[in-house]
C-alpha cells in the first residue's frame, strides 16, 4: 500500500472498505517533525508483524488527539460514529450494569481507522474475546524504581530468563517502549487470572528474595528505591498492555520492540534505539522474535524452578 501523504484528509481503501483520513498533517512529535501521517505509514508498514498481536482481543483505545505530547484518554467503548464495518465485541463489566461494545482489530482496515481516532499506542487485553476468562500470556513487568536503570532492567530479565529456562519454560523479552522491559510467558488457555497473577506474584518474591540487592515484588515507594520491581498487576480481566510494536507516545517516537536473549544479557541496547523510524528496518533484518508467542504452554510449580543466575 502507498504510504499516506501529510495532507488535511485523505481516503483510502483498505481491505475493501473506504477509510477516511484526517488531520495528517498534524505533527505529533514536535521534537522530530513527524506527523499523524507518520504515524500511520509506520502501522501500515509493520502490520503484518502487529496483527497477530492484536486480532481477537479486545481493545482499550487511547487516543492522544494534539500528539505524543499533549493529553490522552482511554476509550472503551466504541464511538457511535465507527462505521459498521469496524469489528467488535460485547463485554459485561463486572461493575457496570449495562454492556459496551468494544474495538477489536482483526484486520488492517480496524488497525488504520483505530490509528486515524489518534490512538498512537495499541492496548490489546492479555486474553481473547472467545475466551476472556483464561489468559494466553503472562506479564512480568519489570519498571526500573528511582536510582535504577533500563540496564537494570536487562539484568532482572536475563535472572527471570535464566529462572524460567531451567523448568523448561519459554519466555520471551520486550523493551516496553519507555523505561522498562516485559517478559512475556505463553500460555495454555486453562488457568484463570487469578492463578496466572499468584503465579508471576510468586515468581517475582522468588527472585526478590535471591536478588534483594536489586528486585522488588513489593510496590512501595520505599521498597522500590534503588531496586527494579517485578510487578504482577497487569494480570487482570480488562488489564492491557502495549502490544509489541506498539508505538508510545515518548518524546523521542520509542516503539515496544522484541529483543533477543542474547541483547538482553549484553545489556547494550536502549529503548531510543526502536523508534517508528527504526523499527521496520529492523523487522526487515530479524523478522519477527516472538512468532512463537502463540504457542501455549504449562505454568510450572515455583517451587521446582531452580535459582536464577550467578552472581
Amino acid at each position: 500500500m502507498k504510504p499516506v501523504p501529510p495532507a488535511p484528509e485523505a481516503e483510502i481503501v483498505v481491505e475493501g472498505q473506504h477509510v477516511r483520513l484526517h488531520n495528517l498533517h498534524k505533527v505529533f512529535w514536535p521534537e522530530l517533525g513527524l506527523t499523524k501521517a507518520d504515524l500511520v505509514n509506520y502501522y501500515l508498514q509493520v502490520s503484518p508483524y502487529l496483527l497477530p498481536y492484536l486480532k481477537g482481543r479486545p481493545f482499550i483505545m487511547k487516543p492522544f488527539p494534539d500528539g505524543a505530547s499533549g493529553r490522552s484518554y482511554y476509550r472503551w467503548e466504541i464511538p457511535d460514529y465507527a462505521p459498521a464495518w469496524v469489528h467488535r465485541w460485547r463485554y459485561q463489566a463486572r461493575t457496570e450494569e449495562r454492556t459496551i461494545d468494544m474495538v477489536v482489530v482483526e484486520g488492517l482496515a480496524d488497525l488504520v481507522w483505530v490509528v486515524n481516532q489518534a490512538c498512537i499506542e495499541m492496548h490489546p487485553w492479555l486474553s481473547r474475546r472467545d475466551d476472556p476468562l483464561h489468559p494466553d500470556v503472562a506479564l512480568l513487568d519489570l519498571d526500573p524504581g528511582p536510582g535504577t536503570t533500563f540496564t537494570d532492567a536487562l539484568q532482572v530479565a536475563a535472572w527471570l530468563h535464566q529462572l524460567l529456562e531451567r523448568a523448561g519454560t519459554r519466555s520471551y523479552a520486550k523493551t516496553s517502549g519507555r523505561k522498562g522491559v516485559h517478559v512475556l510467558v505463553p500460555l495454555e488457555r486453562r488457568y484463570s487470572f487469578r492463578e496466572v497473577r499468584d503465579w508471576v506474584k510468586a515468581v517475582a518474591r522468588r527472585l526478590a528474595e535471591e536478588r534483594p540487592h536489586l528486585v522488588t515484588a513489593a510496590r512501595t515507594a520505599e521498597a522500590r528505591r534503588g531496586r527494579v520491581l517485578v510487578d504482577y498487576a497487569q494480570n487482570g480481566l480488562g488489564k492491557s498492555v502495549a502490544s509489541p510494536y506498539s508505538a508510545r507516545a515518548t518524546r523521542t517516537a520509542t516503539v515496544s520492540t522484541p529483543l533477543t536473549w542474547a541483547e538482553v544479557e549484553q545489556a547494550q541496547v536502549r529503548p531510543e534505539q526502536f523508534t517508528l523510524l527504526t523499527v521496520p528496518e529492523r523487522l526487515g533484518a530479524v523478522g519477527d522474535l516472538l512468532a512463537s508467542l502463540a504457542e501455549g504452554q504449562l505454568l510450572p510449580d515455583v517451587s521446582a524452578l531452580g535459582s536464577g543466575a550467578s552472581a
